[in-house]
């Protein structure tokens, strides 16, 4: 045993072990005998005992359901072993070829503001026309805020689920991919199946009816631009929906980015163009539509504008591409304002400088003069109709790929499987294409649903327990759960939520659909079905 060490003359360390006295006796301790040693214990460790329970089905979910880590939405990576793309993981050379995976803010923001404004902003100055310019504009900017409000509940009912989903490890399958999360899947799992069902069905229409009006809106542009010598609406209709048949090549969100680029760039020269030859024009003061004329009139333009500020049926899948989905309430609050700052503008000024032919086309570019630039504009706005079109089919690629159960398939299987929608899309185009009472009737039956009732509606359902909005991961604004507005309660979210609720089934689809299918019962008789041309 060691028993000491010393120095040398040359300060080297010399170590003696002396005798072989155990340390203990050295120490002038007290020896201990061999035969009471012990072997060494392992140290005692208290195990709290597991409690097993059941997984809970959505809406009877535990407190502890909703905690999530401080510094995120969603936990950062629950299955780092497993490839979690699902739908979105295509073959990297047709990815690269589309412009690479476009799933960064700015592609979400792009994205965004390509797929809410298009042909819609072509019908708005008539909207507003048949409404007047006095009642337009404030309701326009009420729609819009109360566009932004139901955006920010569809994000919190989206954070609600996928955070239940991944602590029940539903949110990636068994083999190891997930589904792209769309609209009806978020209601689904808020509401229950049936309510799924029931927003299924209006989604579809919604989606097939804008889809269809891509198809028309791109012939009635076209025939601007040859007019009587060119042409008729009907063979338009035949050629853009040829070229609309590529589409379901288009795997997914994140093969959009070209896409995205363009429709970004046409739509923003488009409505640039419209201020500044309504600048150059001046304002008409004679025949200003300051007024409706009369209410049918009146609910058609609130029908238009619901579906302009209210595209909300593709937000979901939108937010579901982006690689941090979290990150998208800023991304559509900053492509929010960017709308606004086209559609409203461009309607005001063509209203006020050709309000009589504005109130008699339902396409804008039939109150403007001809002109080199209105014909690229006219060029610019079918490239963005096709872009359009393909952005509003995709969900249906979707849901189809799902009944089908091939959503999980090599992408080369899932083509076939979209092609008889899109080519029944053409068909319905053919049949009955009324450009302006199209949008209205779409708008009337589907926007104020997809917009405003089913979120409002999920929202105050499923965060009606205070355990949930405690412990919610996204929450209102601040300003909103104010003491003074009740607080942690979310009384006052909840109150504009009825109010948002009544407004848009009385004014948006009541009055809406009425007045929308009168008008549709009016272009019948004047135009018939399968028309060579309309509004020639």
């Amino acid at each position: 045993m060691l028993s000491g060490y010393s120095r040398d003359a040359d300060g080297k360390v010399e170590v003696s072990t002396g005798s072989r006295m155990p340390l203990r006796h050295q120490l002038g301790l007290s020896p201990v005998r061999e035969t009471e040693s012990a072997p060494p214990q392992p140290r005692a460790v208290y195990q709290r005992p597991l409690k097993t329970v059941s997984a809970p089905t959505i809406g009877e979910e535990p407190e502890e359901m909703f905690r999530l880590p401080s510094n995120s939405f969603f936990p950062s990576n629950p299955w780092p072993d497993k490839e979690v793309e699902g739908a979105y993981k295509v073959n990297p050379i047709l990815t690269r070829m589309l412009g690479g995976d476009a799933g960064s803010r700015f592609d979400g923001w792009l994205l965004t503001v390509s797929s809410q404004i298009g042909q819609i902003m072509l019908t708005m100055p008539n909207a507003m026309a048949k409404m007047g310019l006095i009642p337009a504009i404030p309701l326009a900017i009420f729609i819009a805020c109360m566009s932004l409000w139901s955006m920010k509940m569809l994000i919190c009912l989206y954070v609600a689920r996928r955070s239940i989903l991944i602590v029940q490890k539903q949110w990636i399958g068994e083999d190891g991919v997930r589904s792209v999360t769309q609209y009806h899947d978020v209601m689904g799992a808020i509401l229950g199946k049936f309510a799924k069902g029931i927003v299924m069905v209006v989604i579809v229409i919604s989606l097939f009816g804008t889809c269809l009006s891509q198809i028309v809106a791109s012939s009635s542009d076209a025939y601007y631009i040859h007019g009587h010598n060119g042409p008729d609406k009907r063979t338009w209709v035949l050629i853009f929906g040829a070229i609309m048949m590529l589409t379901p090549l288009l795997p997914t969100f994140r093969h959009f980015r070209i896409i995205n680029f363009i429709g970004f760039f046409t739509s923003t020269f488009t409505t640039w163009y419209i201020v500044i030859q309504s600048g150059v024009h001046g304002i008409t003061y004679t025949q200003m539509n300051l007024r409706p004329r009369s209410l049918q009139e009146f609910y058609v333009g609130i029908s238009v504008l619901v579906s302009a500020f209210g595209g909300h049926a593709v937000a979901l899948e939108i937010m579901d591409s982006m690689f941090k989905p979290e990150q998208y309430g800023g991304v559509y609050l900053g492509a929010f304002f960017y709308i606004f700052s086209l559609t409203l503008p461009h309607s005001i000024a063509a209203n006020l400088a050709f309000p009589h032919k504005v109130l008699l086309n339902g396409n804008v570019y039939g109150a403007m003069p001809a002109s080199h630039v209105r014909s690229l504009s006219i060029c610019l706005m079918l490239i963005h109709q096709i872009c359009a079109f393909a952005y509003y089919s995709a969900p249906l690629y979707y849901i189809t790929e799902k009944a089908l159960r091939v959503h999980h398939k090599p992408f080369y299987i899932r083509v076939p499987c979209r092609y008889p929608v899109a080519l029944l899309i053409w068909f319905c185009a053919l049949l009955a294409p009324y450009y302006g009472t199209l949008n209205a009737l779409i708008g009337a039956c589907t926007s104020p649903c997809i917009a405003f009732i089913f979120p409002a509606l999920a929202f105050t359902w499923y965060f009606r327990k205070p355990e949930r909005r405690k412990n919610a991961s996204h929450k209102p604004p601040e300003w909103m759960r104010a003491k003074w507005l009740g607080g942690e309660n979310w009384t006052f979210c909840f109150i504009l939520n009825y109010f948002m609720i009544a407004i848009m089934l009385v004014n948006g689809t009541g009055f809406g659909i009425v007045f929308s299918i009168k008008q549709i019962i009016s272009d019948v008789h004047n135009f018939s079905l399968f028309p060579a041309c309309f509004q020639c």
